[in-house]
C-alpha cells in the first residue's frame, strides 16, 4: 500500500498495487499468483538432498528466450534432441535411435532410456571418474507448471540399467530447470546443476555452468526459430513417436489450467 504522497497528506484511495504472496526456497523466489487463501507453502517444488555436503553445485544463470514457454518444455521431455541439437557436448552414439521409456505421472511426465556400452560425450569426459565406455541414463521429466529434471547417470560399461543400485564411480547430475513466462512470445529460463562429485572444486563447477549456458544457447537458437515457424505454419507440423511425452504434458497441464480456471 503507498504510505506517502509527496507535497500532500492525503493519501489517494487508488495509490495501491495488489500484492501477491512469496516466499524464498532453493535460492529462488516462489510467486503465487492466484488468491492468497489458496496459497500453500508445501506445494512449492521439492529438491531432495539440496544440502547435501558430499554433492557440488553451479551457480545456474538465466536466459530470456523468445518463444513461449511450452516449446522448452517440449524440448526437455526430448532426450533424442541432444543428437542434432548439442553435437559438441551431449551427443554421443546411441541418442538418436534408442527407444524412450515413458511414464506418466500426476502432474507432470517422464521420458528416459538406458544407452549402454557408447563413449562418453563431450561435456562429460572431464567430469567422469571412470574408464571406457559407460552405460547412460537420459531421464527428462517435466512437472506442472513448467519445472524440468534432466537426470544424467553414468556407470562403467556393463553396470548400468537400475538407478536405484549404482556402483560407486556412478557419476550422477541432475539439472533443474524452471521456465517462468513473461508472456506469450517470451520465457525467462532459470537454471543450476547438482552432481555428486567435487562438492568444493571451484573450477570443476564453473567448467559444468559455463558448458551448461552454451548448450542453453544452441537450444534457445532453435527454439526462437520454432516459435516463429509455428506462428506462421505454411503448412500442417507432423508429430513423431518421440513427441508424445511433450503432447501429454501439454494435455494435463490444460486440464489442470481448466479445473484451477473454474475453481
Amino acid at each position: 500500500m503507498c504510505v506517502l504522497a509527496p507535497t500532500q497528506d492525503r493519501i489517494p484511495r487508488a495509490a495501491k498495487v495488489r500484492p501477491f504472496l512469496v516466499i524464498e526456497k532453493w535460492g529462488f523466489v516462489w510467486v503465487w499468483m492466484g488468491e492468497p487463501d489458496h496459497a500453500d507453502e508445501q506445494k512449492v517444488f521439492e529438491i531432495p538432498d539440496f544440502h547435501n555436503p558430499r554433492w557440488g553445485m553451479t551457480e545456474g544463470g538465466t536466459l530470456d528466450i523468445q518463444c513461449h514457454y511450452l516449446w522448452l518444455t517440449d524440448n526437455l521431455l526430448d532426450p533424442s534432441h541432444v543428437a542434432w541439437v548439442h553435437q559438441s557436448s551431449f551427443a554421443a552414439p546411441g541418442t538418436d535411435g534408442v527407444p524412450l521409456q515413458q511414464q506418466s505421472l500426476n502432474d507432470g511426465y517422464v521420458v528416459s532410456r538406458w544407452i549402454y556400452d557408447q563413449p562418453l560425450p563431450p561435456y562429460y569426459q572431464p567430469l567422469v571418474q571412470f574408464d571406457g565406455n559407460c552405460d547412460r541414463l537420459q531421464h527428462y521429466e517435466v512437472r506442472a507448471p513448467s519445472i524440468c529434471i534432466n537426470r544424467s547417470i553414468f556407470t562403467p560399461a556393463g553396470s548400468g540399467g537400475n538407478p536405484d543400485d549404482l556402483p560407486d564411480d556412478a557419476y550422477v547430475m541432475v539439472s533443474y530447470n524452471f521456465m517462468t513466462p513473461i508472456d506469450e512470445d517470451s520465457t525467462c529460463y532459470f537454471w543450476f546443476q547438482r552432481y555428486n562429485t567435487d562438492p568444493d572444486n571451484v573450477e570443476i563447477a564453473k567448467r559444468i555452468n559455463n558448458g551448461a549456458i552454451q548448450a542453453f544457447d544452441e537450444d534457445r537458437e532453435i527454439l526462437e526459430a520454432v516459435h516463429i515457424g509455428m506462428n506462421s505454419m505454411a503448412s500442417p507440423n507432423i508429430n513423431l513417436g518421440l513427441d508424445a511425452g511433450s503432447l501429454h504434458f501439454r494435455r494435463t497441464l490444460a486440464k489442470a489450467i481448466a479445473a484451477e480456471q473454474k475453481a
